[in-house]
């Protein structure tokens, strides 16, 4: 008599645990396709809040990669006058530096 290399399980417990596994791919397949904006959007979304609060000239912003929690910061003004708007990964605006004194 010879062993099996196999363990011997009943079919219930095979087909829950493919049931599982099946459930955790697709679950984990449907977070990895959350919308996740372009670094275009992200510049086009922080020139639009430039020109609603100033009303400048959306080719005055600049996207430069960010730091920290940071993913892109859009630069727009002048040199005088500059606005920093801080985008997370997710394409929320994080903090506004610069701008008129209140």
């Amino acid at each position: 008599m010879s062993m099996s290399p196999y363990i011997k399980m009943p079919r219930q417990v095979v087909r829950a645990t493919i049931v599982l596994c099946v459930g955790a791919a697709a679950f984990g397949l449907w977070l990895g396709n959350q919308s996740v904006p372009s670094e275009t959007d992200v510049i086009k979304a922080g020139a639009a809040f430039f020109v609603a609060e100033t009303g400048g000239d959306a080719m005055e912003c600049v996207g430069v990669p960010g730091t920290g929690l940071v993913w892109i910061a859009v630069r727009c003004g002048s040199e005088a006058d500059v606005r920093v708007y801080l985008f997370s990964r997710q394409g929320t605006l994080m903090v506004q530096e610069g701008g008129p004194e209140a």
